[in-house]
């Protein structure tokens, strides 16, 4: 086993598949990325997204590859990665990063839309996951992440499908992490804490949000950064973490181990 060392999260010559990147933490990710040498894919719902996307990628100087798909189309999903396997080349990293937030109370919750949370941010992962897994396992082995959130065990009201579906990621990697590690093929996932995304800014700026509350349960009394983020997935797609599968890295500022707020914070 080679020591860590300053290459070690070198990806070059690793084509790495980035779902929903066209903007936010998903392009954070694929930056970070490509700053270690992956080649980028991406794909969104709609081309408007995918396009701009790709003038973002270029703008930071990175050429990227985009792709229209639907991520809970179990046939589309196999299809583009047909196609990127035949355009690109074969897929080394798969990040499983798309998802949706609907806000409201379980009580008056639409089944339909519980159903569309679910369908994007648990089911997806599952079909992109296994798509990918049956070319890694031809290849010898590969690397998935996949974004869960800090509400997978910090649980908020008004968040019922939300939380459920990134609870069920925890187990979606725990589960496939020991059914593929035969396979050389490891799956972990991230869970960030409250990011600083142009969301969430607006959200303070709108008074939706407050920060105040917010930095009372975060121990390190500040939001993430995307960036951060990007690095958690470069390391766990990375050889340096050859070792770790089926495990939820919880990148917080330790917000999922804070309990309540300390009286002096109060």
């Amino acid at each position: 086993m080679a020591q860590c060392t300053p290459k070690s999260f070198d990806l070059t010559g690793k084509v790495a598949l980035i779902t929903g990147a066209s903007y936010g933490i998903g392009m954070a990710i694929a930056k970070a990325m490509a700053a270690n040498g992956a080649t980028i894919v991406f794909n969104d719902i709609k081309q408007e997204l995918v396009d701009k996307g790709l003038a973002a990628y270029e703008e930071a100087g990175i050429k990227a590859h985009g792709y229209v798909c639907d991520v809970t189309d179990e046939d589309a999903v196999n299809a583009m990665v047909a196609k990127i396997t035949e355009e690109v080349g074969h897929i080394n990293i798969l990040v499983n990063n798309a998802g949706i937030q609907i806000r409201k109370w379980a009580t008056e919750f639409p089944i339909e839309e519980f159903d569309k949370v679910i369908n994007v941010n648990m089911r997806a992962y599952y079909i992109a996951s296994r798509c990918a897994a049956r070319y890694m396992q031809k290849q010898g082995g590969g690397s998935i992440v996949c974004i869960s959130s800090g509400n997978s065990q910090c649980f908020t009201s008004q968040r019922s499908a939300y939380n459920i579906s990134k609870a069920a990621v925890n187990g979606l990697v725990a589960t496939l992490g020991v059914e593929w590690a035969r396979f050389n093929i490891r799956i972990n996932a991230v869970a960030p804490g409250y990011v600083m995304t142009e969301m969430i800014q607006k959200g303070i700026n709108e008074g939706i949000i407050d920060i105040d509350n917010i930095m009372k349960v975060i121990p390190m009394k500040r939001l993430l950064m995307p960036e951060e983020i990007g690095n958690s997935v470069v390391f766990l797609a990375s050889d340096e973490a050859s070792g770790i599968t089926g495990q939820t890295l919880f990148t917080d500022g330790g917000w999922s181990k804070a309990g309540l707020p300390e009286e002096k914070d109060m």
